[in-house]
Parts: C-alpha cells; sequence; structure tokens
C-alpha cells in the first residue's frame, strides 16, 4: 500500500520534470498547411496552396502543394507526410494538430516539440 502511495507522487512529478526540461531545452516548430482550392484571403493578399514551417530560432521554409483537388489529392498528402518525416529526421516530435475550413480549403496547423 505504501509502495503504491509513493508511485503516486513521485511519478507524476518525474513526468513534470521531463516535460519541463523538454520544453525548456527545446523549442517548438509550427507548420501551417492552406489545402485549397483557390487562393486563401489572409488580410490583403491571398495565399496559394502552401506548407509554411517556422522553426524555434525564427528560420522559415515553404513548401508548394498543389491545388486541391480529387486529382492532387493524394499528391497533396504524400507532400505533407513527406514534410512530416523531414521534421521527424530532425528531431522533431508532433504534439498537436488542428484544421479548419471545408473540403477544398482547409487550414492546418501542426506544432512539433523539438527532442534534445
Amino acid at each position: 500500500m505504501k509502495f503504491s502511495k509513493v508511485l503516486f507522487f513521485i511519478l507524476p512529478a518525474l513526468l513534470i520534470f521531463q516535460l519541463s526540461t523538454a520544453q525548456n531545452t527545446g523549442g517548438y516548430a509550427t507548420m501551417r498547411v492552406f489545402d485549397c482550392n483557390k487562393s486563401v484571403g489572409m488580410g490583403t493578399g491571398y495565399i496559394a496552396a502552401k506548407i509554411f514551417i517556422v522553426y524555434e530560432s525564427g528560420d522559415t521554409e515553404t513548401e508548394s502543394l498543389l491545388p486541391f483537388s480529387e486529382k492532387n489529392e493524394f499528391e497533396n498528402l504524400k507532400k505533407i507526410n513527406q514534410v512530416i518525416n523531414k521534421l521527424k529526421s530532425k528531431g522533431y516530435f508532433l504534439i498537436s494538430q488542428y484544421t479548419t475550413g471545408e473540403q477544398g480549403n482547409l487550414i492546418s496547423d501542426y506544432t512539433f516539440l523539438k527532442q534534445q
């Protein structure tokens, strides 16, 4: 009984320590995917189908996508998967994903934690 109480208090403390250590040493990368069949209005401009990545250092990358259509759907999915795997190979771990919009006009955000 005492052993389970000790684990009840020690394990959460170790988990919190690990998470805070990872957050302090790793940093985050954010990836936004505009998967659209037309340009999406953003403020005063328009953005075509693209992938934008912002790293913890402030460096950015852009990858082009084909305009959304049934014909291009798998090619765009392959490209998104390729970029996610590239981030994984750089030591990033996907921690959240959010999508809004409707078919033919989707905006997806991905947040990655840099692993040390």
